[in-house]
């Protein structure tokens, strides 16, 4: 990419759909409502995502999530589909991962989304599919529509971080991050388990755009929580010759106390690829004005169980662009002179273009 590309999305640089500073992390309450809501008639695609990870061993993790509006992000010349909803209920339970992937399923234009509140809902056939409704006290609820599957949560919102831009050949991804806590119940047929943790939620907002960028063609989301309360997450992108995007090769690490700290890579992550073309393990280091950040990450090996939803769902986790991979983690964490370790827990997600052409 351009090297002015790459300053435009440095953080303290004005984020290109949100009102705010990119890197920067304040109060859930003090939030911007124009960079919270749903805007389908000014941007072309947007969603919100929740990456749960439990203190529960029976279901350690899910994802669920929703994105109104399809988004190209490969290099082809092709138009999107205004009306696609992309939909995922995933739950990760002890002996594996359980997939409701109805994308296509249902049109966006389906989906209700109320004015001036956060309140985003689909109803189909009689039954509630999802709804996702407050702020910064959150209601998550995502039921498969034949009701194998079934989350309800409650979400407490701490603080909010805007990420940098990801320039991409056809459009503009840019997405918020947010951090908090999450309690409720998971259910998987007629088994319900009480679940508690932590979830890492963010808002893609994206606004197609033809640009001479360099293709992103891997990328490494990672999420970890610690027992302190602090947490970290960040991104780790490679260019289609696999050389690191510097700009998009970040972390942010919030502290107890809710402070944030934008932390860049120091070195390429160690990736241990399993059989199926999924990282089995990993490495990083972050760093910042006062912070260090080490962290050894290992995943768990969790099959999947069972997909469905869609002609297109896989038969196994290698055909699945991004399976959760659900983390442990051990990371020392530097600030002030003084140096934590920490056992860590998160989830994550992997996409390599390679893998899945264009």
């Amino acid at each position: 990419m351009s090297e002015q590309g790459a300053i435009e999305s440095l953080p303290g640089q004005p984020s290109k759909t949100f009102s705010g500073q990119i890197g920067r992390t304040c109060p859930a309450a003090e939030f911007p409502k124009q960079d919270l809501l749903l805007d389908t008639r000014r941007f072309d695609s947007e969603g919100y995502w929740a990456f749960c990870r439990f203190d529960s061993e029976e279901v350690p993790a899910l994802r669920m999530g929703f994105q109104l509006g399809g988004f190209n992000i490969g290099t082809r010349d092709r138009v999107p589909d205004r009306d696609l909803l992309q939909l995922h209920l995933e739950i990760m339970g002890r002996d594996g991962g359980r997939l409701w992937l109805p994308t296509g399923r249902y049109p966006a234009s389906l989906v209700a989304n109320e004015a001036g509140a956060l309140d985003v809902r689909l109803e189909h056939g009689g039954c509630e599919i999802f709804r996702v409704h407050g702020w910064p006290q959150m209601d998550w609820h995502f039921r498969s529509e034949e009701g194998e599957l079934e989350a309800e949560l409650r979400v407490a919102i701490d603080t909010v971080t805007i990420l940098p831009d990801c320039l991409l050949p056809r459009c503009v991804f840019s997405m918020w991050e947010t951090m908090g806590s999450a309690q409720g119940n998971v259910r998987i047929g007629s088994h319900t388990t009480r679940v508690e943790g932590k979830v890492f939620f963010d808002h893609p907002r994206i606004v197609h755009a033809v640009r001479e960028v360099t293709p992103r063609a891997m990328y490494l989301y990672t999420t970890l929580y610690f027992g302190d309360g602090s947490g970290l997450f960040g991104y780790h992108a490679e260019d289609d010759q696999g050389r690191p995007i510097p700009y998009y090769c970040f972390g942010v690490y919030v502290d107890p106390a809710g402070r944030g700290s934008f932390l860049s890579s120091a070195r390429d992550p160690r990736l241990a690829i399993g059989p199926d073309r999924m990282p089995t393990a990993w490495s990083f280091e972050w760093r910042g004005s006062d912070v260090l950040v080490n962290a050894d990450i290992t995943v768990r090996d969790l099959p999947l169980v069972r997909a469905w939803g869609s002609p297109s769902a896989p038969r196994k986790r290698s055909e699945f662009t991004c399976y959760p991979l659900v983390l442990d983690g051990k990371t020392s964490i530097g600030s002030s002179g003084r140096t934590s370790h920490l056992a860590g827990a998160g989830l994550a997600e992997y996409f390599n273009a390679a893998h899945y052409p264009d």
